[in-house]
C-alpha cells in the first residue's frame, strides 16, 4: 500500500521538526498544503496544524539526523514489547497484529493512537499506519477534548493523553510540555 521509506518520511519531517536551522528559520515555517493542514480542515474544530505536529513530536519523536527530531509514521508501542519504530509500512503491518494480540492498549502510528479506546474510528487496524489517516484520527480525538474542556485548553490538549478525571495532573503535564513543544514550533514561522 505504501511504499514510503521512514528515511525519506524523516528527510521531509526534517525540515519541520524542532530542531530545524537557522536558514529554515529565515525562510519561515508553514504546514500549508501537508496532511497536517487537510487534517485540520477535515476536522470539527479545526485545530491549529503546528498544534497536531506538536501533539506528533510528543507521541512518536525520533532522531531525525543532526540533532533534530520528527514524528515518526509507523511507531508502535505497547507495554509488553515497549516501543518499535518500524522503517516502512510493510514493516509495520508485518508487526502490527502481534502488538494487538500482545495488549489491545498498542498505540499506533504517528499520533499514537490507542487502538483500544480509538480502533472502531478505523475500519481495520492497518488503516492507522497510514500518517493521513492517523492525523485525521488524531485530530478527531483532540477535537473532541476541546469539546469537553472548552474554557480549559491545557485540559483540553492533556484530554488528547488521558480525560480519566483521577489523571488531571498527567493530563496537565502533557499538555504543558506539548504547549511548549508548539511555541518553539510557532517561534519558526
Amino acid at each position: 500500500m505504501f511504499n514510503i521509506r521512514i528515511s525519506s518520511f524523516i528527510a521531509v519531517s526534517a525540515c519541520i521538526a524542532i530542531g530545524t536551522s537557522v536558514s529554515a528559520k529565515a525562510n519561515g515555517f508553514s504546514l500549508k498544503g501537508t496532511m497536517w493542514e487537510r487534517a485540520s480542515m477535515a476536522s470539527v474544530c479545526k485545530p491549529d496544524p503546528l498544534l497536531l505536529y506538536s501533539l506528533a513530536l510528543k507521541e512518536s519523536k525520533t532522531s531525525a539526523g543532526k540533532g533534530m527530531i520528527a514524528p515518526h509514521p509507523f511507531a508502535l508501542r505497547n507495554e509488553p514489547s515497549g516501543a518499535l519504530y518500524p522503517n516502512t509500512y510493510m514493516d509495520a503491518k508485518a508487526v502490527l497484529g502481534k502488538y494487538i494480540a500482545e495488549d489491545i492498549l498498542t498505540d499506533i502510528g504517528i499520533m499514537q493512537i490507542n487502538y483500544r479506546w480509538n480502533g472502531n474510528r478505523v475500519a481495520r487496524p492497518e488503516f492507522l499506519l497510514d500518517p493521513e489517516v492517523n492525523i485525521r484520527v488524531g485530530a478527531e480525538i483532540l477535537c473532541e477534548s476541546i469539546a469537553q474542556y472548552p474554557v480549559d485548553m491545557q485540559l483540553a490538549i492533556g484530554g488528547y493523553h488521558t480525560r480519566n478525571p483521577k489523571r488531571e495532573l498527567d493530563a496537565r503535564e502533557y499538555a504543558s510540555n506539548v504547549l511548549s513543544i508548539w511555541r518553539s514550533l510557532q517561534r519558526l514561522k
